[in-house]
């Protein structure tokens, strides 16, 4: 399918315990519960737009399966832990160079940490981001003093390449870690397994 074709709706992505979807207004009392704690936000720099009521509830929604989608900004995944039908998280992948390059995000419900969610989640989006949109590097920069999240993305493919120093995270500057996977890397780990 062409790149282009896979803007039109979000697509919905399987793993063994995950199904990664469109969020929809059922789902938004869940993810802002978890969103506005503040274990989870701590390492995203003031970059989470904390909002919590209508209108901003439509907008946000509107944005992420529409205006933004449409103009091949984000695919933007709701997270939903299949055997209890519930919200545990979010994956973005967005950013896109040329049709070959995106940048990953993902957060998750702090009671979800540490069973290997993130990092399920995370080998899905990346996988869909090399073999469906033939992507060349997919990056993903995270604060040094974030280890779990580094972990998720070293255990996914993911390589650090450097510090980017006083670098502008969320809404502030932090000293962060670049990582990155590559589509032949990626592919030829995977064939391994």
């Amino acid at each position: 399918m062409p790149f282009n074709d896979y803007f039109k709706e979000v697509p919905c992505l399987e793993t063994d315990r995950l199904l990664l979807r469109p969020f929809c207004r059922e789902d938004m009392e869940t993810y802002l519960e978890f969103m506005h704690d503040p274990a989870v936000h701590r390492f995203l720099g003031g970059g989470v737009n904390l909002f919590s009521s209508e209108p901003h509830i439509t907008n946000w929604l509107n944005n992420i399966n529409g205006r933004l989608l449409k103009s091949k900004t984000v695919l933007t995944w709701c997270v939903e832990l299949k055997s209890e039908k519930r919200v545990i998280g979010r994956v973005d992948l967005g950013g896109f160079v040329k049709r070959s390059m995106a940048e990953l995000a993902y957060y998750f419900a702090k009671e979800y940490w540490g069973m290997g969610f993130a990092s399920e989640a995370v080998k899905e989006a990346v996988r869909f981001g090399f073999k469906d949109l033939k992507l060349h590097r997919i990056q993903a920069a995270v604060r040094p003093e974030n280890a779990a999240s580094l972990r998720v993305l070293e255990k996914s493919g993911f390589q650090q390449e450097g510090l980017l120093r006083k670098y502008y995270f969320g809404k502030e500057f932090h000293d962060t870690v670049m990582l990155a996977a590559v589509r032949e890397e990626n592919l030829n780990q995977e064939d391994r397994l």
